[in-house]
């Protein structure tokens, strides 16, 4: 993550005194964060995400999450009366596929 949030605030060419003004930390602070020596909040995480333009999946985990667009339309377009049986019917799916994570 550290490495992540270093190259991108290199990539915009900000210097560490920049970047840590405009997050509002000291650049020591902001040192250390890059170096990996010290954690991040939830709060300072939305921070850096916001002035770099980064998500969050990326600086956390380095790749960004796909999503399955056309499913969500899918169930977008249910009828409202049918939800509760798809929710149920998603629980009941998710449940089994943890039981066979769990059994392997």
């Amino acid at each position: 993550m550290h490495v992540r949030i270093r190259k991108a605030r290199e990539n915009l060419g900000y210097t560490r005194e920049q970047f840590a003004e405009k997050l509002n930390v000291s650049v020591s602070y902001l040192a250390e964060l890059e170096r990996g020596r010290t954690g991040i909040s939830v709060k300072m995480l939305k921070k850096v995400c916001i002035v770099l333009g980064l998500s969050a999946d990326y600086v956390l985990f380095g790749e960004e999450r796909t999503c399955n667009l056309d499913l969500f339309d899918k169930i977008q377009r249910v009828d409202k009366k049918y939800l509760p049986i798809l929710e149920s019917l998603l629980t009941e799916l998710l449940k089994l596929s943890l039981e066979e994570i769990d059994i392997d």
